[in-house]
């Protein structure tokens, strides 16, 4: 199964949302958020410190000791996603994780799955911009299985040649569903004329005509030149005891010799000079416009403002783009924004709103501009910023929630090279952020010279677009 989900900072698992809220307003004592002498205030924090590992051969394991969890995740994720790819290549890494479930010599074809499922666990893997992960959730005492699984298929592979030809036909399915839909169509446009150079310009699914003309020696090549220890972490988050499982890891990958990574230097996308327009005609019921402007990843001091005023603008109906487009000024059905700074190169934030039937591409741009115009002029109000910055940290708290969601998210850092202290001064970070930041980083990227702005024109009547935000590809 294929499907489009959105990148985040932190992946949501929870679907308690209301419990954690009251948790954040009212805290009780729980290993992320514990009361403060300061009235209600919560003082939020990591739940559960991680612990690292290095293996000779460049394994890296980073290891959460959760005894509360009733399961286990096992996590590896690669550092190879689609900013890898080549020229005439793009899709190559979703379609190398297609062919990850299709056989070794000891877990042939359809295997894992039966193995995974007779044991009541789960297993998947999805493709991003910046990595590749697979992960099983099974109970503790299972976990033999994910290290015997996923140590095979790190070198195994044994890509048969009908096999590709099925994938192959199964990743094209996948391209024209997904991405033939209007609003996919719409994001796919706007991310390939935002970026000129740079590999973010190309879908993560790939492609059409790159996916066909792929070969069972490319995908072979390309998976011996990026699945190995040394460009890998595994993550594991539950009931463990470390030294047990270091042994554990060690016995299953210590044998797996380290390769030589291909030194690849990407190229820098240049400073946008001008303002960029993309326009998607395709039968749909309702208009969308989606504005992107680019933005500075993780590195850059300006992040933690950016992820707030990212909320300000479109954390739910309290934001300034919903107040503005839905109850003020009626155009729109919907109306969102993201911004990540988690990705390994800068990368856009963006806006997107659904219009009424009534309304059209260029209606939905001018009252998007009137609430950037509104956020550079005036200063946002005390009440507005700080329950922006409470969603975002009752956010921080659901994705510690749970093995997955935590496992989740030190494999992000890992994978994209993020220092631990990020993670660390997170809630500092975003409770540091003045209503001042949130002008000057508007300011500063929300440009019309920075921007690109895509139209969907609705040429015909059929079922009411949902915009699913970019992001990874599940399999």
């Amino acid at each position: 199964m294929n499907l489009v989900v959105p990148r985040s900072f932190f992946v949501a698992i929870s679907t308690f949302a209301v419990f954690v809220f009251l948790l954040v307003s009212n805290p009780r004592p729980s290993p992320a958020a514990t009361p403060t002498t300061e009235g209600n205030t919560p003082s939020i924090r990591l739940a559960l410190s991680p612990h690292v590992h290095h293996f000779k051969n460049g394994l890296t394991l980073v290891m959460v000791n959760n005894p509360y969890s009733p399961t286990l995740t096992f996590q590896v994720w690669y550092r190879v996603g689609s900013r890898n790819e080549q020229k005439g290549r793009t899709g190559i890494s979703h379609f190398n994780e297609h062919m990850m479930f299709t056989g070794t010599k000891k877990f042939p074809h359809g295997s894992l799955d039966t193995l995974i499922n007779g044991v009541g666990g789960q297993l998947n893997a999805f493709t991003d911009y910046d990595f590749t992960a697979y992960f099983e959730n099974v109970a503790p005492d299972k976990i033999g299985l994910p290290l015997a699984i996923e140590s095979d298929r790190m070198t195994n592979l044994l890509l048969d040649p009908a096999q590709v030809e099925r994938e192959r036909n199964i990743v094209l399915e996948e391209r024209r569903n997904d991405y033939d839909d209007p609003t996919q169509k719409l994001i796919e446009r706007v991310y390939a004329t935002a970026y000129s150079v740079h590999p973010y310009h190309n879908p993560v699914i790939g492609w059409e005509k790159d996916i066909q003309h792929t070969t069972r020696t490319n995908i072979r090549d390309y998976y011996r030149a990026h699945y190995m220890p040394n460009n890998a972490t595994i993550v594991v988050v539950g009931p463990i005891h470390e030294q047990s499982l270091i042994h554990k890891v060690r016995s299953y990958f210590g044998s797996i010799p380290p390769g030589r990574l291909p030194h690849t230097r990407l190229p820098a996308e240049p400073p946008q000079r001008s303002l960029r327009m993309t326009v998607v005609r395709k039968p749909a019921m309702l208009p969308i416009t989606m504005m992107a402007f680019h933005a500075p990843n993780f590195r850059s001091r300006d992040a933690m403002a950016l992820v707030v005023l990212a909320q300000v603008l479109s954390g739910g109906r309290t934001s300034l783009l919903y107040q503005d487009m839905i109850y003020r000024h009626p155009v729109a059905v919907d109306a969102e924004g993201s911004y990540d700074p988690m990705t390994a190169d800068p990368g856009l934030f963006y806006f997107y709103a659904q219009g009424l039937p009534t309304s059209n591409p260029p209606i939905l741009r001018k009252r998007l501009d009137a609430v950037i115009r509104q956020i550079k002029r005036t200063r946002v109000t005390d009440e507005l910023l700080e329950s922006s910055k409470k969603q975002i940290l009752t956010q921080f708290v659901i994705d510690q929630e749970s093995a997955f969601g935590m496992g989740m998210m030190y494999g992000m850092m890992s994978a994209d090279r993020i220092p631990m202290s990020y993670l660390t001064n997170y809630v500092r970070n975003i409770q540091n952020v003045t209503a001042m930041d949130l002008r000057r980083v508007a300011r500063t990227y929300l440009r019309s010279s920075n921007e690109t702005v895509g139209y969907l024109f609705p040429t015909g009547k059929v079922g009411t677009p949902s915009f699913s935000k970019p992001g990874r590809i599940v399999r």
